[in-house]
């Protein structure tokens, strides 16, 4: 793969890696911060960022077993954070062609509906099983712009373990 900012190749991802930070995102989701506007969703980054970067380990199947996980910890109905984990991650695989091709600040546009569908889905579920609309639900929205803002340090952290040095030797292979 190609870092198409810094026009270097990048080294192969480990699948340890991958599992080991859609982990440690799941254990961020886990702090008792409260359900506040201002507090990112650490997990549907990570899953959004593997699933565009690396489709072929990270797919659907483990967004929705990630968002069962976050349904049984939130105490929601559950499925609303499943559905909406691979909705989000359907999504991201279909757009990765696009948004990979884009540089990291640019990608934060295209990112940003993701996040709003992400954040938006569990408030539609409950205004379709409640008849009722919280509208301080719709704050999630400033959700969606601190993960979308948060995009580039998400992406230059993930990717960090794959790039090449600078400075290479020339007498080492690859």
């Amino acid at each position: 793969m190609i870092d198409y900012q810094s026009g270097y190749i990048l080294r192969p991802v480990k699948p340890a890696f991958i599992y080991l930070s859609l982990v440690l995102a799941l254990l961020l989701n886990f702090l008792p911060f409260g359900n506040h506007a201002w507090i990112p969703d650490w997990l549907i980054i990570c899953i959004v960022f593997w699933n565009i970067h690396q489709h072929r380990y990270v797919g659907v199947v483990t967004a929705f077993v990630l968002g069962i996980i976050m349904d049984i910890h939130n105490g929601s109905l559950l499925g609303v954070h499943a559905f909406s984990y691979s909705l989000v991650a359907y999504i991201a695989i279909a757009w990765h062609n696009r948004i990979m091709a884009l540089p990291t600040v640019s990608q934060i546009l295209n990112v940003f509906p993701i996040f709003v569908l992400v954040s938006v889905f569990p408030i539609f579920v409950h205004w379709a099983l409640s008849e009722q609309i919280h509208w301080w639900g719709l704050t999630s929205l400033l959700k969606a712009a601190i993960e979308a803002l948060l995009w580039p340090f998400a992406s230059y952290l993930l990717l960090s373990p794959q790039r090449r040095p600078i400075d290479v030797d020339p007498n080492r292979p690859l």
